[in-house]
């Protein structure tokens, strides 16, 4: 489900229970090391095959090192406990993870960081 569908007590505790996961994933060094990779790749290779060759190797890192974390997301997103993910369809739990993704979600997380110092005159 949608953040922005759910009332305030079913955002609330998603977002509790999505916060900690999503900073272990963020926090994670050799994650952010693949990532990079991605961005780097040489812009003469068609993005089809960077994404064919990075993809893989970041989900595979992300389900062996981080499928606590993502279990809990997914639980939370789908108003579950997380013991339950696990046993979920994976073409459903697919489908959940893309309709669940939406601007205030993204926002939240993107724009929790720490404020840009500006000086001022």
């Amino acid at each position: 489900m949608k953040i922005s569908e759910m009332n305030n007590e079913q955002a609330s505790e998603a977002l509790i229970r999505i916060s900690e996961p999503i900073q272990h994933i963020c926090e994670d060094d050799d994650l952010v090391t693949l990532l990079e990779e991605v961005q780097k790749h040489d812009p003469k290779t068609p993005l089809v095959k960077a994404i064919g060759k990075f993809l893989p190797k970041v989900v595979l890192y992300a389900l062996k090192k981080h499928r606590a974390d993502l279990y809990e997301v997914i639980g939370a997103l789908s108003m579950q406990p997380t013991a339950k993910v696990g046993e979920m369809n994976f073409t459903e739990t697919v489908r959940l993870v893309r309709d669940s993704y939406d601007d205030i979600l993204r926002d939240f997380f993107t724009s929790s960081g720490p404020a840009a110092k500006t000086s001022e005159s």
